[in-house]
């Protein structure tokens, strides 16, 4: 029974669930704890039934599976013993399922044996490896499903947004005339005192023209008349 099935997990995240006897029971499918999942030293063993489907016919197992690392790096046995829940007709299999590193994703390389009675063994072969390809199928996509969480908190942080500066547009010159702004002087007088001064100078002048005018008059009189009388 030689089978393979690839998952979109790393390697040494799928290497530790055959080192997690709770998270490895999660991934068998089909699988009924009758007993919690726990280590016998070696690694995982489970205990329950399983449930196997072949063609139309469902079998149910009881029974214990013993997981334990194989001589070869990166691989394991699984030694799965039991019953048929009904007749009682014995059922042992043998499987060694081996890690290939393939980057971000994992190999299973699947291969083994089986030795059964009773109605397991009256199945015709093609039914039973179709059954045998189908529980590595699911036994994958449950694998994919327990650690792609795991493999997603993993993953290195995004790359940090880049800020990328795009060429400006053509400034807009605009043009801007000098401006003289004349600032008055302060005015001691008050606001309104220049003003005024300017309106009451014109005539103040007049004024003053004629005073003198007629001084000057009269001073040339009074000079005649000083000659008259010498």
């Amino acid at each position: 029974m030689a089978y393979e099935v690839v998952v979109p997990i790393p390697v040494r995240l799928v290497w530790g669930v055959f080192h997690d006897a709770a998270r490895l029971a999660e991934c068998v499918p089909g699988l009924s704890n009758d007993d919690p999942p726990r280590h016998d030293g070696e690694g995982p063993y489970l205990s329950g039934r399983l449930r196997l489907r072949a063609g139309g016919t469902t079998v149910t197992y009881r029974g214990v599976v013993a997981v334990a690392e194989a001589e070869q790096p990166l691989a394991v046995v699984a030694t799965a013993e039991g019953v048929e829940a009904r007749g009682e007709a014995p059922v042992k299999a043998v499987l060694t399922i081996r890690l290939d590193d393939e980057g971000p994703s994992t190999r299973l390389v699947f291969d083994g044996t089986l030795s059964a009675q009773g109605r397991t063994a009256e199945l015709p072969p093609e039914q039973l490896s179709a059954a045998w390809r189908r529980l590595a199928d699911r036994f994958g996509a449950a694998l994919t499903e327990e650690l792609a969480p795991v493999r997603d908190q993993e993953l290195p942080d995004a790359a940090p947004v880049r800020l990328v500066a795009l060429p400006d547009a053509a400034p807009t010159v605009v043009e801007s005339r000098p401006r003289t702004v004349v600032v008055p002087a302060p005015d001691p007088e008050g606001s309104r005192a220049k003003p005024l001064v300017r309106r009451l100078a014109p005539p103040t002048a007049l004024l003053v023209g004629a005073f003198l005018a007629r001084r000057a008059v009269r001073a040339r009189r009074r000079r005649k008349a000083a000659r008259d009388e010498d």
